[in-house]
């Protein structure tokens, strides 16, 4: 009998898990698949067992979860530059010790530039997601670049991320369109009800209803993150009757976004903050008026569910969007007049024919064939040049031994 692949995949925030929930399932449900999820700039193992899909008992879970390290107090550049030394050294060794065949990693963020080196070293091969994509507005967008080049198998989201992918050197034959992972889960989504919703918010939802994340634009220093996300969230209150807001991600100037929508939320009671959604994210997302934040879920999924969005600012500059999107400058003013045009009935009739650019739904399936046979393919790569132009001869190449004895 064939033994197992045993594919490890790292599990580092919010942004990670929820795309890769879908590719979780799959995985953890394949009788040729022996899963290990590793962790450790979020969630405590526990944490991130309660958080994972119900497809498997919570103590299947808590077998496949392997911590790299404790969850961050605090996130500041000198905090991720230690908490990325600690998840270097225990990703070596828990790649080499659980014998991982495969690692998959998900999309741009600062903790992949410690974790997979380490699988580079150890020549474990790496399958990257949502490869190719352009925010112009965040570091991660140099991060997911340099992913790409360190990575054996591409699964990404669209013809334009893998146009990209494929213009960054990659051999096509490495190149996968799946669509994007997270859409798989909203297949199926049904909205939850108002009242059910009241019950976890621990309110009374007022219609329209406001779906809101704030993150750091992490490529502009020295912005005023607090002040703008305090806008933006005022913005949604002057428009909607509740607000449902989740954390921002985990990127220096999170604490300060955080105080401020913090104290938003103790005098304001209609706008409702949460650390995350977790599993009920596709039934609210589903039930909600408008998406608004800089995040990627109003670029990329609220256009399965035909939901209208406002994204705010430059962090998802220059990614492909759903015809669903309405952009706003940052500032009060700016995010207020947008959701009015996002909110207004011609805007959400548009919405609601949209078709996603990011696929059908049916990512996952394409995912774990890919990752069934990664280990297959060489370990070298060649660069492909996209133009014809000079190339060395490996003909006229010689040995500096050889040409000595000449």
């Amino acid at each position: 009998m064939t033994a197992p692949t045993t594919v490890a995949v790292f599990v580092g925030t919010r942004a990670d898990l929820g795309p890769l929930s879908p590719v979780l399932e799959a995985l953890q449900s394949a009788p040729d698949v022996r899963l290990r999820v590793l962790t450790g700039v979020m969630y405590a193992a526990d944490d991130l067992v309660a958080a994972l899909p119900v497809s498997a008992p919570a103590h299947e879970w808590r077998v496949a979860v392997v911590p790299l390290a404790e969850p961050m107090s605090e996130v500041t550049v000198a905090a991720q530059l230690e908490q990325g030394a600690v998840l270097a050294r225990a990703a070596g060794s828990a790649l080499h010790d659980e014998g991982v065949d495969v690692l998959v990693v998900l999309g741009d963020r600062w903790e992949l530039l410690y974790v997979v080196p380490a699988a580079i070293l150890l020549g474990v091969p790496v399958v990257h997601l949502h490869g190719g994509e352009v925010t112009e507005g965040s570091l991660d967008e140099r991060i997911r670049h340099a992913v790409t080049k360190l990575a054996d198998q591409h699964c990404v989201a669209s013809e334009d991320a893998a146009a990209r992918v494929r213009q960054l050197g990659e051999p096509a034959d490495r190149v996968h369109v799946t669509g994007a992972p997270g859409l798989d889960r909203l297949a199926t989504a049904r909205p939850i009800s108002d009242a059910d919703l009241g019950d976890l918010l621990g309110t009374t939802v007022e219609r329209p209803l406001g779906l809101f994340t704030y993150h750091p634009p992490t490529a502009q220093p020295d912005a005023p993150v607090g002040e703008w996300a305090r806008g933006a969230a005022e913005a949604a209150l002057a428009t909607c009757g509740t607000v449902v807001a989740t954390h921002p991600g985990m990127d220096e100037g999170r604490d300060e976004i955080l105080a401020a929508l913090t104290q938003l939320a103790a005098r304001e009671p209609r706008f409702r903050l949460v650390a995350a959604l977790g599993r009920d994210y596709p039934r609210v997302l589903a039930a909600a008026d408008v998406v608004v934040g800089n995040s990627s879920s109003g670029v990329i999924e609220a256009a399965t569910l035909h939901v209208p969005a406002v994204d705010i600012g430059q962090r998802q500059r220059g990614r492909l969007r759903g015809e669903n999107v309405v952009h706003a400058a940052e500032g009060r003013a700016a995010v207020e007049s947008a959701l009015r045009t996002a909110l207004s009935p011609r805007w959400r009739q548009h919405s609601a024919r949209v078709a996603n650019p990011y696929g059908t739904g049916t990512a996952s399936g394409h995912i774990l064939d890919i990752v069934r046979t990664a280990a297959l393919a060489p370990r070298t790569k060649q660069f492909v040049d996209l133009w014809p132009g000079p190339r060395a001869d490996p003909r006229r190449a010689r040995d500096s031994n050889e040409e000595e004895e000449e």
